[in-house]
């Protein structure tokens, strides 16, 4: 294990510092770590003033220490050579610890920035972030454990992803990983409150995130009815208690997914399944998720005919017969003079009025579409900026006025 830590130009005095149930008086914070954790090697970060003040005497209490010159962070350029110094002196995959005790001015964020960096880029494990809690009146300090605050990174990153992408994935395996440690550690016949619905809601918003990512929007209404079936006050106070960066989120949570639940959506009422993926496809839209969108919405212009004509739209043979009808529609428009009109034609048209532009989309996004599952192997392939393009400034419009959508 190796412990990294910073030498500052304070003055620094003998003081017994006491980690559980071990205790050992030292100068050094640092020393006491090397003691309690059985460091093997050590990485001090100083500057040439800590260097000149207390190089020769850290040395002696901490042997296998190593020295990393740095400068004093009077600068944004000299805090990320810090920042640089602290990322180079660990190699992936190790196991360290980081003393924040001794650290000056702004280093500290440096440090826990240089830590969630580290296990996110090199697979680094940081095993401890500890502070010495040292004050001169009292004889024995304190060594705090700061390793949960690395953990708020982890909700940082999981928050910036469902706001960008509507993916809940990484929130809800943070609150199944908390339930799950919960009970691994005992702590159920110690606790008042005991966490029940966490691992049930992490595990469901997986789900849902799941049937988003991959375009299943009928297990997606059904995923998000079932969330009515958990407790949202049990919710609430288990969120409180064992995951409060959640807690602003729960809500929002249950706002945004709600919109697309419905029960038994195979067995619903077809138009309002429509509607509840034409919900969906706003989202891919808004999200910005185009591949997303351009396969969702090929279907359901199938979907909306079929359910226009009163075929059954879940039923493949019925789809194909709404499919090769838009696929005459698209060779009859490409040269109506010499083409004659296919009675396909006739059999769309009550639901559609405008077969001209029918057979425009059907014909654009049944190339797109193509051009996303063959993924981009193939001749005269679409560029990725105009089908973004055609998702975020003509699908949806489209949609609406040729369905009334």
């Amino acid at each position: 294990m190796k412990l990294l830590t910073f030498l500052g130009t304070n003055n620094y005095f003998s003081t017994t510092y006491v980690w559980e149930e071990q205790e050992t008086e030292t100068e050094y914070v640092a020393a006491a770590l090397v003691k309690f954790f059985s460091v093997e090697t050590v990485q001090v970060f100083l500057t040439t003033e800590a260097r000149a003040k207390h190089w020769e005497a850290f040395q002696q209490a901490v042997p296998q220490a190593r020295d990393i010159d740095i400068p004093s962070g009077q600068s944004e350029d000299e805090l990320w050579q810090i920042f640089e110094a602290v990322v180079n002196s660990v190699e992936a995959k190790e196991t360290v610890i980081l003393d924040v005790t001794h650290s000056f001015r702004s280093i500290p964020l440096f440090v826990f920035l240089a830590g969630i960096y580290l296990q996110k880029a090199r697979d680094v494990k940081i095993s401890g972030v500890y502070y010495g809690a040292y004050e001169r009146d009292r004889e024995r300090s304190p060594i705090f454990d700061l390793t949960p605050t690395l953990k708020f990174a982890d909700w940082l990153t999981a928050t910036d992803k469902f706001l960008d992408t509507g993916s809940a994935k990484e929130l809800g395996q943070l609150l199944s990983t908390i339930q799950q440690d919960f009970y691994r550690q005992g702590r159920q016949t110690q606790e008042s409150i005991v966490p029940k619905a966490l691992r049930q809601f992490g595990d469901r918003i997986q789900a849902i995130s799941a049937s988003i990512e991959l375009v299943r929007p009928l297990k997606l209404m059904e995923e998000t009815a079932s969330l009515e079936r958990i407790s949202y006050d049990t919710l609430k106070t288990e969120v409180g208690t064992f995951a409060q960066p959640f807690a602003l989120l729960l809500d929002r949570i249950q706002a945004d997914y709600s919109q697309f639940a419905l029960a038994k959506a195979r067995e619903a009422n077809p138009r309002e399944a429509l509607a509840k993926q034409f919900d969906l496809l706003h989202w891919y839209v808004d999200k910005s998720l185009s591949a997303q969108a351009i396969l969702l919405s090929r279907e359901w212009v199938v979907s909306a005919l079929c359910i226009g004509l009163r075929r059954d739209y879940l039923q493949k043979s019925e789809r194909e017969i709404v499919e090769q009808s838009l696929n005459q529609l698209v060779e009859w428009a490409k040269d109506k003079d010499r083409n004659p009109k296919p009675i396909a034609a006739d059999a769309l048209e009550p639901v559609v009025t405008n077969l001209e532009d029918l057979s425009n989309l059907w014909s654009q996004l049944r190339d797109m579409r193509n051009d996303l599952a063959h993924t981009e192997m193939r001749q005269n392939s679409l560029s990725a900026s105009d089908m973004t393009k055609f998702v975020q400034q003509d699908l949806l419009t489209r949609l609406q006025e040729l369905f009334g959508a």
